[in-house]
């Protein structure tokens, strides 16, 4: 199995020589952040994370988004014993923590982008795109779990195919760890799964019984990582709370039941079209050009399952009102 040499992984002398590339997008993205900071909590979300966070507790949505609160709950606890940080000024920690992590996520972005086209040029348009999508900008001045979720993925993608060129399987299954993470950042991370499953094979894998077990033990990896902290807080809470969990998982899958995917459907380039009006508008010709030029390739196959990810939206009951999943 072998690459082009221009598509070969980015070393970290290489990456730190490119900064006049990734630089710009990544100080684009802290700036916008900074000038369009929400000076209130905004969603409830950031609430109910704050509170959570004060007292070490996962979030009470979905599974709990414990990474994210229990990490605020280390800060804090830092903070405050060092600082004197009192509980009413958490917030803003919590806050800024996100404001710095949003450079972070278009960095991380441009990386993904550089090892899969092998272009820098290519990565830094791609980063751009990322840096002035309006959910980066809106989201990366609160204390929500948008843009850490985006380090998450592009970095837990970069790991995995990083694995893959070099045929390292500790890194495929470092990869498959930090994408089971990010799946207590946001559960939505997890619809990235298909990745794991059908890159291998487009890089070059044989289908043989090394690459079966690489695939097996990496998914094993991501399910641990994924389901293992909500597993025990689940096995931890008390009976009431989990009957209240019962509950809303209950409602969730009765609601994603009997939705009219139709008629959400219908309504699918609008939302993406809020949430980044120049992706939507350049996908389109960036598949087509690639599938023309190159065939089935691993940027082809990341932009298919980062569409696969959006479009799997259509189940979430929530989507019609929570349109920033896009």
């Amino acid at each position: 199995m072998s690459f082009p040499a221009d598509a070969r992984h980015l070393s970290s002398r290489e990456f730190f020589r490119s900064y006049v590339y990734w630089l710009a997008p990544a100080l684009l993205a802290l700036v916008l952040a900074l000038v369009y900071l929400n000076p209130f909590i905004g969603d409830w979300d950031g609430l109910d994370y704050t509170i959570f966070s004060l007292h070490g507790r996962p979030s009470s949505m979905a599974l709990g988004r414990s990474a994210f609160t229990l990490f605020n709950f280390l800060l804090y606890q830092t903070a405050h014993a060092v600082f004197g940080l009192r509980p009413e000024q958490a917030y803003l920690l919590f806050k800024f923590v996100v404001v710095a992590t949003t450079p972070l996520a278009v960095t991380a972005c441009w990386i993904l982008a550089r090892d899969l086209s092998g272009s820098m040029r290519a990565a830094t348009i791609a980063a751009l795109l990322v840096a002035c999508s309006p959910i980066l900008v809106i989201y990366g001045g609160q204390v929500m779990t948008d843009v850490p979720s985006v380090l998450f993925s592009a970095t837990a993608l970069a790991i995995h195919l990083r694995g893959l060129k070099q045929q390292r399987v500790w890194l495929i299954l470092a990869g498959a760890a930090v994408l089971g993470i990010g799946v207590n950042l946001r559960e939505t991370v997890g619809l990235y799964l298909p990745w794991l499953i059908v890159a291998p094979f487009v890089a070059g894998f044989g289908f043989n019984r090394r690459t079966i077990g690489i695939l097996a033990c990496s998914l094993a990896v991501f399910f641990v990582f994924a389901i293992g902290p909500f597993a025990v807080w689940f096995g931890a809470i008390t009976e009431l709370s989990r009957r209240l969990v019962c509950l809303a998982l209950l409602d969730a899958t009765r609601s994603r039941a009997t939705s009219d995917c139709l008629r959400q459907s219908a309504t699918f380039p609008d939302l993406l079209f809020l949430a980044s009006p120049l992706i939507l508008i350049s996908l389109p010709f960036a598949l087509w050009k690639e599938w023309r030029a190159r065939g089935f390739t691993l940027v082809f196959t990341a932009a298919v399952v980062g569409l696969f990810a959006t479009a799997m939206l259509f189940l979430n009951y929530s989507t019609t009102i929570n349109w920033r999943y896009f």
